[in-house]
């Protein structure tokens, strides 16, 4: 149902060029619709003054003594990373079938793969990192499928694209809130996958360390693993250097103590990732607090 007080017509124009864009790109060579698409995500990110603003305000709150001219090479980074993978999502189909991904290697791997064909179900933790949706195909590509949770996009018409890009990469999607979360746990306690991004600001949660600063950040994910006495499995996919494949790598799962405790270790799983390669990290979210960011402050003009 159509959020109130939207206008359909309006939702429909704004549509047209996201239509447009993704029937053109669908035509194009693998490499150049990458390429394309990743220009796009720069081009977003350094013409935005309010995406630039928070990018070099997030970078200079966990890494303080970052150079101006590191942080500009970080917001073309991430636009492109970001231009990448949403034009995957919604070209999944051609994603699976380029086979792109890099699988994992080792007991952790190993162990994942036990867990998922067990029956007794798994809790995948992950972050919006490179291209994240790699995680769970993967997973699709050694017969698993796994639920997902997304936030949808308020314009119905890109939201059913955006949906059905991630539908292509593993069933259930559940679409967050309340009742998606109901959804999600049911699927869980049956036996089966779900996998969950958990660096999202929660207003609602603790602050836990995160890239050397306090964020707030939800329990949900090892509370379902204890719940359900399931593991708790850290997982990441990073793009590669040739800006096509993708690296999927799984940390051995999380021991059984309490929630807080085996949420931290999830935040430092996922920050010396960033930390390693801070370019493929989602910095548009206010991740560590929502007045950061807010204030407008002078900034050098982007290359």
């Amino acid at each position: 149902m159509a959020k109130k007080n939207r206008n359909d017509t309006l939702d429909w124009l704004a549509y047209l060029p996201i239509r447009a864009l993704v029937s053109l790109t669908g035509i194009m060579p693998y490499r150049l619709r990458l390429a394309t698409s990743g220009a796009i995500g720069q081009g977003i990110v350094l013409s935005s003054s309010r995406f630039r603003e928070r990018v070099r305000l997030n970078l200079g709150h966990v890494f303080p003594d970052m150079t101006e001219d590191r942080k500009r090479q970080i917001m073309r980074e991430t636009g492109d990373t970001f231009g990448r993978t949403f034009m995957e999502i919604l070209h999944m189909k051609k994603f699976r079938a380029h086979n792109a991904i890099v699988p994992p290697s080792g007991s952790a791997a190993e162990a994942l793969l036990e867990a998922a064909g067990s029956g007794k179900g798994a809790v995948i933790v992950s972050g919006h990192f490179g291209n994240w949706e790699g995680c769970r195909l993967w997973l699709m590509q050694n017969g698993f499928e796994c639920a997902g949770v997304y936030r949808p996009t308020p314009n119905p018409y890109i939201d059913r694209i955006y949906g059905s890009g991630l539908e292509d990469n593993g069933k259930p999607m559940f679409k967050k809130g309340p009742r998606g979360m109901r959804g999600l746990v049911s699927h869980l306690a049956k036996g089966n996958i779900v996998a969950l991004l958990v660096d999202q600001y929660d207003d609602r949660a603790e602050p836990l360390d995160f890239v050397g600063q306090p964020a707030p950040t939800s329990l949900f994910a090892p509370q379902l693993a204890l719940k359900y006495g399931v593991p708790l499995i850290p997982m990441f996919s990073h793009r590669l250097d040739d800006g096509e494949r993708v690296q999927v790598e799984v940390d051995p799962p999380i021991p059984h103590t309490d929630a807080k405790q085996m949420m931290q270790a999830v935040n430092d799983a996922l920050a010396a990732r960033i930390r390693a390669r801070p370019g493929q990290y989602y910095w548009l979210h206010r991740r560590w607090s929502k007045t950061l960011g807010a204030p407008k402050t002078q900034e050098p003009e982007a290359a």
